[in-house]
């Protein structure tokens, strides 16, 4: 069972996820979102791990994504907007990911035929809501699959039972403030993954 840990700010936070186990580390480069960085502080915080780096964006100049790519070197860049198959094809640098707020019939199928090496199940980004589990455990069965959206160390055993996602991706589930984790939490939650 994956493990990433999302919306992460700073060296303190990106220590505590490498000692729980984290497999994967996520920076947030929207600037709307609370737990947004900049891109130095992105190749900062990529360039001081051992674990694998992933940059998430939201409806990005191709161009400015492919620059960041050479810039941060994420091991995967995670798209959360609007963006297209075609644009996804233009993606070179890094594996590509793509997060479906899975909310609908509609929003399965389409991120059954999307075009990327893993589908984040989610319900909208940052929201602390979970998704649909009917569908992503749908999903997960057929894709390679992340269940995020709405995970706590209160639901993450049931969710992996019922969804059966290749891993987990938690943000606010694991934070004292937007942006701000609590250790003990990463720790919990990790042991439980982990087991």
């Amino acid at each position: 069972m994956l493990l990433k840990i999302c919306g992460l700010t700073n060296a303190t936070d990106i220590q505590a996820a490498e000692h729980a186990g984290a497999d994967f580390l996520g920076m947030v480069i929207v600037p709307e979102s609370p737990r947004h960085v900049s891109v130095e502080m992105a190749e900062e915080l990529a360039s001081a791990t051992t674990r694998k780096s992933v940059c998430v964006v939201r409806n990005m100049p191709l161009d400015t994504l492919n620059r960041l790519i050479q810039r941060v070197h994420p091991d995967v860049v995670q798209l959360h907007g609007n963006e297209t198959p075609a644009y996804t094809e233009q993606i070179h640098g890094a594996e590509v990911w793509k997060a479906f707020k899975l909310d609908s019939l509609h929003a399965l199928e389409t991120a059954l035929h999307f075009p990327c090496a893993m589908i984040v199940a989610d319900s909208g980004g940052g929201t602390g809501q979970i998704c649909r589990w009917d569908l992503a455990e749908r999903l997960a069965r057929q894709r390679p699959t992340l269940l995020a959206g709405g995970i706590t160390l209160e639901n993450v055993t049931e969710a992996i039972e019922r969804v059966h996602p290749l891993g987990i991706d938690v943000s606010s589930g694991v934070e004292k403030t937007p942006g701000v984790k609590d250790h003990n939490k990463i720790k919990e939650l990790a042991k439980r993954i982990k087991q």
